[in-house]
């Protein structure tokens, strides 16, 4: 017996947040929902095919009743590059590593190399933002299996941190740079209670 349609059907999905592309092609993919009844439409099935894209941060939904959904989508900030599998993959503010695809605007991003986590890089670049350095400065970061991070700046200063005492060390790294005395290219903080300047 065929079902009845009833005014509670899904006939209409919007989506909204990417590029016009993006939000066209995801709209297609859940084309398979309409019809499905308004109350009984499962977020799970959503869920997991937003997940397919996961340059997303966030998204909303909203229903419209009787028959429109609307998607509400949050592009993930890209904070760096780095390789893995021998590909450049973009690290997003969600800790997913993002496939390049034809995302714009990424050459000034960081090169990130080393074994990391996307959690290791997330709580470093915290802590980071918290010592008040610019994030932008950066040009390349290193992360070795110590666990220590060095970073060169876009001005080719070469900084190694310590493994301990994180924060602190950046906190005088950022003074050290803004002197206008200081004309060095190596800070090495990596000695507890030792400072050490230097040239290559």
């Amino acid at each position: 017996m065929e079902q009845k349609s009833s005014i509670l059907d899904l006939k209409s999905i919007k989506v909204s947040g990417l590029d016009n592309s993006t939000n066209a092609e995801i709209e297609d993919n859940l084309n398979f929902l309409k019809n499905t009844n308004m109350f009984f439409l499962n977020k799970e099935i959503l869920d997991d095919q937003l997940k397919k894209y996961n340059f997303i941060e966030y998204y909303n939904i909203f229903k419209l009743y009787p028959s429109t959904i609307e998607l509400k989508l949050k592009k993930t900030k890209f904070l760096a590059r780095t390789f893995k599998n021998d590909e450049i993959l973009l690290i997003g503010s969600n800790g997913k590593f993002i496939n390049i695809n034809n995302f714009n605007n990424i050459e000034n991003l960081p090169m990130v190399f080393g074994k990391f986590t996307s959690e290791k890089f997330l709580n470093f670049k915290n802590t980071f933002n918290q010592s008040n350095l610019d994030y932008d400065i950066i040009k390349e970061i290193f992360f070795f299996q110590s666990g220590r991070i060095d970073i060169k700046t876009k001005d080719n200063i070469l900084i190694k941190f310590p493994l301990q005492n994180l924060y602190d060390a950046m906190l005088l790294t950022h003074k050290i740079i803004n002197d206008e005395k200081f004309k060095k290219n190596i800070i090495d903080l990596r000695v507890p209670n030792q400072l050490i300047l230097s040239n290559e």
